[in-house]
């Protein structure tokens, strides 16, 4: 069925396969070019699904794009949303929107972000990114359907790695069991995952005697043949009384030579760029020949300069979100106060490769163990592979067994993104792991938007305030990879369930391997004056030991919003003369009480700053100190963090900004405190 014009019925767009075949070439440059404006993105898994997506969106579907909510529309739910390049280059192509306008991939509030975003893009059912989930939703609508009596049919584009998630399988129940033939599942059967083989990673296999024992139709299909694809579409329209499974084998990384079947290039841009062996210009080559066919180097030239005007735009609007002081503060700005950066999953990788050396220690691995550096393991010292069990993509399975592990005298460390590894097995942890008191260490990799690109459901922001009111759970937040390192060390030593929470992207080092710490006791911070080398500008000692200097106020920052915090105190002093404590309890729970009562007593000014929803630090530290107070004594206090909303895709520095994260906004709600008055 081509695309209709929803009022009158008729067609309006109708392709041969001929035509299918050249649009899939098409929105294969396009897909290759948005991702390299983007400089990330997910290169391998976008490129096997598009001649699926070119079948459905440009000829099979009916839809029309003048009418995004047409209720007799066919839905299409892409599950596995990390392929949103290709799925925002398809609505382009069928109309929803000027294709080139794709090119804006992951740009803040573009709309095209990291994964796909329903209320800011026409055309997507759904907004996606953990996995797992969008077959119960597809489920849901096909039911819909039959019992209003709607014509329409419902597509849900799922990943092979995806199969490995015990939600697939629920919803693969649910949809035999309520004889649903108006569902189709598409699997993107490609063999490859993050972390390697699908096979090696968490065998899927004999997948179509499951779908089948399941009570599914099964079809297989060459998904990289558009008359098969179509068929295969249509086959599975006249098939009566139970669901149906379309297989689609393809390559992962089709149609670019250097990314077909290189499990490298799952989650990453063309590492050259623009020009070289593994380039934007050599994907146009390998798609079209020399020349670039209907890419010539002047079209795709013009395409990634609406990218580049589009970011100049966003960088002048960020900037004016940002207060100004009398000189730019910000990070390696000026000729003085110099800062290393270093991403704060180093530390844990650092510290995980040491702790291997213990028999006891074991890692299971959520297909992401190379991004959190858990892969770091056992890179170094092969026979410790044997230590390190994959679990797949199948968090909930991993924490009991993990659980299981420890019940038996082992160490075990399970990670992953943060809103994945406490999010979807919270009851996992709260019952198997807390509740009996169990030996497993979390890996709360990437926290807070500094993520980025990845945009808000990869974002985890939430998770403290999930984690901090379980029984038996310690949290240690530490503030850059050298103390990540110590608080990874830290956790391993207790017994019982621990977790450590750590960022992405580069962080700002601001401590030293001679920097005190000490589990459960509070750093305290003070700047003391400009320096060369940032780290210098400041003296750190432990809460336990610190004397009263009279402050004016205090920040009370967790994470990467120590080095914000720290930075902010020196504008405080420089631009307003105002002294400020800054405390690191690095130590979530248990929290260092103590230091932060002596603060509320020394001082009645706080201010607590978080990468995460405000108050989920912030409410712990108001209870502390509401609690904990003397009679009598008064504080005033304000929390900073991220104001009930989801993230968004952008640079992490963007993000950082936007959310009124950075030292300079931090400075400023000081300000604004000490002008309300208090102690």
């Amino acid at each position: 069925m081509p695309i209709l014009d929803a009022k009158t019925g008729k067609v309006k767009k109708d392709y041969t396969v001929e035509e299918l075949i050249e649009k899939a070439k098409e929105m294969r440059a396009l897909d290759m070019i948005a991702v390299t404006a983007s400089k990330s993105g997910h290169t391998g898994g976008t490129l096997s699904i598009v001649d699926v997506a070119t079948a459905l969106y440009l000829k099979h579907l009916r839809h029309d794009p003048a009418t995004p909510d047409w209720d007799e529309r066919d839905r299409v739910f892409w599950s596995t949303g990390h392929k949103a390049p290709v799925l925002y280059v398809a609505l382009g192509m069928a109309g929803y929107f000027p294709a080139e306008e794709t090119v804006k991939l992951r740009k803040l509030w573009s709309g095209f972000e990291g994964h796909p975003n329903r209320l800011k893009l026409p055309g997507i059912e759904a907004s996606s990114g953990s996995l797992g989930q969008g077959l119960g939703l597809a489920v849901g609508s096909a039911l819909r359907a039959k019992l209003d009596g709607k014509g329409y049919r419902v597509y849900c584009i799922m990943g092979d790695g995806e199969q490995q998630e015990g939600s697939v399988w629920e919803a693969i129940m649910s949809a035999s069991h309520y004889n649903l033939d108006n569902l189709v599942g598409i699997v993107d059967k490609n063999g490859l995952q993050i972390d390697g083989k699908t096979r090696d990673v968490l065998n899927i296999e004999p997948l179509a005697d499951k779908y089948t024992a399941f009570g599914w139709q099964v079809i297989r299909v060459d998904g990289h043949d558009m008359k098969a694809i179509l068929k295969a579409l249509g086959d599975a329209e006249k098939v009566k009384g139970k669901p149906t499974v379309i297989l689609a084998d393809t390559v992962k990384g089709k149609g670019v030579s250097y990314a077909e079947n290189v499990v490298g290039y799952h989650g990453i841009a063309p590492k050259d760029g623009r020009c070289g062996n593994e380039s934007l210009d050599r994907a146009i080559t390998d798609i079209y020949g020399a020349g670039g066919g209907a890419f010539p180097k002047e079209k795709v030239n013009r395409i990634l300069s609406i990218a580049d005007n589009y970011q100049k735009e966003v960088t002048q609007k960020v900037d004016a979100m940002v207060p100004k002081f009398s000189r730019n503060y910000w990070w390696n700005a000026e000729g003085d106060m110099k800062v290393k950066m270093d991403p704060t999953r180093m530390g844990f990788g650092r510290a995980l490769e040491k702790l291997g050396e213990d028999e006891r220690v074991v890692t299971l691995g959520a297909d992401i163990t190379g991004s959190i550096r858990m892969a770091d393991f056992y890179a170094k010292f092969p026979e410790r592979k044997r230590r390190f069990f994959s679990c797949g993509i199948a968090e909930q399975n991993m924490t009991t067994v993990a659980a299981g592990l420890a019940k038996e005298g082992k160490i075990p460390f399970i990670g992953s993104y943060g809103v994945f590894i406490t999010g979807r097995n919270w009851d996992q942890i709260r019952t198997t792991v807390c509740y009996n008191n169990y030996n497993v260490k979390i890996a709360d990799a990437h926290g807070g938007v500094s993520v980025g690109p990845d945009g808000a459901t990869h974002q985890a922001l939430e998770e403290l305030a999930l984690m901090y009111y379980l029984p038996n759970m310690r949290i240690e937040v530490p503030c850059d990879s050298v103390e990540t390192e110590k608080s990874t060390f830290a956790i391993a030593k207790l017994d019982g369930p621990a977790l450590v929470r750590f960022g992405r992207e580069g962080t700002s080092v601001v401590t030293r391997e001679s920097s005190p710490f000490t589990f459960g006791v509070a750093n305290v911070i003070r700047y003391r004056g400009r320096r060369q080398d940032f780290i210098d500008a400041f003296e750190t000692v432990l809460g336990d030991a610190y004397r009263n200097e009279k402050e004016d106020l205090c920040i009370v920052a967790i994470g990467a919003m120590v080095p914000e915090a720290m930075r902010a105190a020196c504008i405080l002093k420089e631009e307003y003369g105002l002294e400020t404590r800054v405390i690191n309890p690095h130590t979530v729970k248990p929290l260092d009480t103590r230091t932060i009562l002596q603060a509320a007593e020394d001082i009645g000014r706080i201010v607590t700053v978080e990468e995460h929803q405000t108050g989920g630090f912030g409410n712990v530290v108001a209870g502390v100190i509401g609690r904990g107070k003397k009679p009598g004594s008064a504080f005033i206090m304000d929390m900073i963090g991220v104001d009930d909303r989801f993230g968004d895709s952008g640079e992490p520095w963007e993000l950082t900004k936007v959310f009124g994260l950075s030292a300079e906004s931090i400075a400023e709600r000081c300000r604004k405190l000490m002008s309300s008055g208090g102690k």
